[in-house]
């Protein structure tokens, strides 16, 4: 069993490595015959909402822990890491859903073993100086819009829910974007980058994805991995938990660990911790288990979208969709933590009227700034010891 329990008050200490790996041999024997031992990790350095807990996995080396040989390779932008991801030279990863569904429309095998970045705000900015201060306005401009954003991003899909917007997308990555540069008449942008175009004052945010979409994004590894290895995606279900209490535990520490990566070193560390605190602690860890009847019903949405723009070779039911999620693992890492598995996504409050798929949905506890308790009664399967 992997389970590193972790006092609130204590800085955790590289763990020692294991007497007997929690890898089978015949998993590892599998995996060197794919080329994929040690396994590698792909993950965002500037999106601490997807990576804070992987950056902590990295520095206490989690894994190492579990006895797995593993790599670790960072990235900017969605691109390069599902690009990285495609072509075999990670078999580990993660990013949004608008980019996994295409990555899984060019064939290659994958499956959803947790959720990350659950979330993570999308807004629309104006130029501090735009005639444009709200979306009814920027709605009624009688002419094409030119909006920046990053291509096949969930911030594109945000673009696309949003309903009577006439507009062509100017294809910028989120460094360029959050400058809300001159020519465009609005800027889409995620969470790091849209907290930092607001602070500095670089323009004006007229809408927020919610209630148009809820963003998330996905942990997943090779299907491959997943038939023939189960007890490694076992391994990161439990690693990745396990990190993510490490940063709740201390965020501090996270934050710091954080920017260890020069690649993350755009951000200082005040502004890491702030989206640690965000979107980490704010809300229970079970947020990150993965639904699949409820993120298929939202993605069927994205799936349709990129299929009707001619980005999709082919179109997908929900029942599709579902097959690509694997909820057993973290069922399993819940079960060893004493928790119980939530019926629903956590954010949702337990009267709302909403139905997935059907937005403009109602008001939700996504984003909320306060922590959500945890545990508190029926969060635990078992009393706490």
């Amino acid at each position: 069993m992997f389970l590193l329990l972790v006092a609130c008050d204590a800085d955790p200490v590289e763990p020692a490595p294991p007497a007997v790996s929690l890898v089978s041999p015949a998993s590892i024997d599998y995996l060197k015959s794919q080329g994929w031992w040690p396994i590698r990790i792909g993950y965002f350095a500037d999106v601490p909402s997807f990576s804070a807990h992987t950056a902590v996995m990295r520095h206490d080396r989690l894994l190492e822990a579990a006895g797995v040989e593993v790599e670790y390779q960072s990235y900017l932008s969605g691109p390069p890491i599902l690009e990285a991801f495609v072509s075999g030279q990670t078999q580990v990863t993660h990013y949004g859903d608008f980019p996994f569904w295409t990555t899984r429309d060019r064939g290659v095998p994958a499956v959803i073993y947790a959720l990350t970045g659950v979330g993570n705000n999308v807004g629309l900015v104006v130029p501090a100086d735009s005639p444009y201060r709200d979306l009814d306005a920027l709605r009624g401009a009688g002419r094409e819009l030119q909006i920046g954003t990053t291509l096949g991003s969930y911030a594109e899909f945000y673009l696309r829910s949003i309903p009577g917007l006439n507009y062509r997308i100017v294809g910028l990555g989120m460094r360029d974007a959050q400058l809300v540069p001159a020519g465009v008449d609005a800027v889409a942008l995620w969470d790091p980058h849209l907290s930092f175009a607001q602070a500095r004052g670089l323009g004006i945010k007229i809408d927020d994805v919610y209630p148009w979409y809820f963003p998330t994004a996905f942990e997943f590894v090779r299907a491959e991995i997943h038939e023939h290895a189960p007890d490694l995606v076992q391994v990161l279900a439990d690693a990745n938990t396990e990190a993510l209490m490490r940063v709740r535990a201390d965020p501090q520490r996270a934050a710091a660990i954080y920017v260890e990566d020069p690649r993350a070193r755009a951000w200082s560390q005040d502004d890491v911790l702030e989206q640690i605190q965000r979107y980490l602690v704010a809300p229970k860890p079970t947020v990150r288990f993965p639904h699949a009847a409820f993120w298929s019903a939202e993605d069927i949405r994205v799936v349709a979208a990129q299929h009707a723009a001619g980005r999709l070779s082919r179109a997908r039911d929900v029942a599709d969709l579902t097959q690509d999620f694997a909820p057993v693992y973290l069922t399993e890492t819940y079960r060893r933590r004493g928790w119980t598995v939530p019926s629903a996504p956590v954010f949702l409050p337990s009267d709302w009227a909403g139905t997935i798929g059907q937005p403009p949905y109602p008001p939700t506890l996504l984003g909320a700034s306060a922590a959500a308790p945890f545990p508190e009664p029926g969060d635990l399967a078992v009393p706490s010891p």
